[in-house]
């Protein structure tokens, strides 16, 4: 793992935190609940960085079709995972 990933596994734990101890009766359905939303955020974030990476300047072209099929691909990517921007 590079160290990005580390910080991005580090960052989805703070609202994670806040969230998953709301309502929850025992600590089991607590543990349960915080891995769910933990996973889900981590992945979130995963998704989110590759939008980052791939719409950075080192992936731009001077063509416009490149950078339209970028963008579209950024789209579909975060779409199919259910990742808003």
């Amino acid at each position: 793992m590079n160290a990005r990933i580390t910080e991005l596994a580090l960052e989805a734990f703070d609202p994670i935190n806040a969230m998953a101890s709301e309502g929850v009766a025992d600590r089991h359905t607590f543990d349960q609940a915080w891995f769910q939303l933990y996973n889900k955020k981590f992945a979130e974030l995963i998704v989110q960085e590759c939008g980052t990476v791939i719409n950075s300047e080192n992936y731009r072209q001077h063509s416009k079709g490149w950078n339209d099929a970028v963008k579209w691909a950024d789209g579909m990517i975060k779409e199919h995972f259910g990742v808003e921007e």
